[in-house]
């Protein structure tokens, strides 16, 4: 299994965009559960920024994308 997340910028304002990144690669038996837990911190990088405002956040498993959950991304206090 090849499982990634998708970040997607939603506020009507703005231009759309996506962010990947890699979870994990695992191989499983058919009919196994596969438990998956991380702490992923997300930040600005050169090619990319991440502004406060709506994003999706969905999982992508083996090429499948699964339905989004809702994410606000605010300024955090100084």
């Amino acid at each position: 299994m090849h499982v990634m997340y998708v970040l997607t910028r939603t506020d009507p304002d703005t231009t759309a965009g996506e962010k990947v990144a890699h979870l994990t690669r695992a191989t499983v038996e058919a009919g196994s559960p596969l438990h998956l837990a991380k702490t992923h911190t997300l930040r600005s990088s050169g090619a990319s920024t991440l502004a406060p405002g709506s994003y999706q956040l969905a999982l992508q498993v083996n090429g499948r994308r699964h339905p989004p959950a809702l994410l606000r991304i605010t300024n955090r206090p100084a």
